[in-house]
C-alpha cells in the first residue's frame, strides 16, 4: 500500500504530527503493517513539497518538544479521492520468485520439479492451517486483522490450485518459445 495515501486519509480527519500519524496507522492496521517514523517523515516531506499537505502549526508532544502538525490541502483531498475511486491492480511486471524458481526448474532435468512443487504445496498448506486457526479466533467484522488474514488465506488457496495446475502441465520442449518471438 502506498503510505502517502494512508497518511492523506488520516490527515483528512484532522491535522496531526508525524508521530501521531505513525501511531494511528499502526493502530488502524492493528499492527499487521509496520511503519517507521523515518518513512512517515520522508513521506510527509514529499507530500508537502508537492502541495498535498501543509504545515498547520506546532504542538507540544508528550516529552515537551515542539513538533510540527500537518493538514491536508485541497490538492491532497483531490489526490485522496482519486485514489479511493481507482481500483488496485497488480502489475504483471512484478517479479514473482516462485514463478521464476519453477520456470527455471522446469527447464533443468537435474532438478526435481515435482519435489519443489510438493515442498511449496506443503508450506502453503501449513500456512493455511495456521491462518485459519487464527481467523477462527477473530470477530466476524471487517477489522484490519481479519482482512489481512483472509486476504492471505485466499491468496494461498489460489497458490495451491496454481501449483496443482503447474504440475498438470506438460514439460517444456526445447523448441517451445514464448508467443511472438
Amino acid at each position: 500500500m502506498a503510505i502517502k495515501y494512508a497518511l492523506l486519509a488520516l490527515l483528512a480527519e484532522k491535522p496531526q504530527t508525524a508521530s501521531a500519524l505513525q501511531q494511528q496507522f499502526i493502530a488502524l492496521t492493528e499492527g499487521t503493517q509496520t511503519l517507521n517514523i523515518g518513512q512517515v517523515s520522508q513521506t510527509l516531506s514529499r507530500l508537502e513539497r508537492n502541495n498535498f499537505i501543509a504545515r498547520a502549526g506546532t504542538v507540544r508532544n508528550p516529552s515537551g518538544h515542539q513538533v510540527e502538525q500537518y493538514e491536508i490541502t485541497s490538492a491532497g483531498q483531490e489526490l485522496l479521492t482519486e485514489w479511493l475511486e481507482r481500483p488496485v491492480i497488480r502489475a504483471m511486471t512484478d517479479r514473482d520468485e516462485l514463478v521464476t524458481k519453477i520456470a527455471i526448474a522446469a527447464t533443468r532435468p537435474d532438478w526435481d520439479l515435482i519435489s519443489l512443487l510438493d515442498t511449496q504445496r506443503s508450506a502453503v498448506l501449513s500456512q493455511l492451517k495456521e491462518l485459519n486457526r487464527q481467523n477462527r479466533k477473530l470477530p466476524q467484522q471487517r477489522t484490519a486483522a481479519r482482512l489481512t488474514i483472509e486476504r492471505r488465506i485466499y491468496d494461498l488457496e489460489a497458490e495451491a490450485r496454481w501449483l496443482d495446475r503447474v504440475e498438470a502441465l506438460d514439460a517444456p520442449t526445447h523448441t517451445d518459445t514464448p508467443e511472438g518471438q
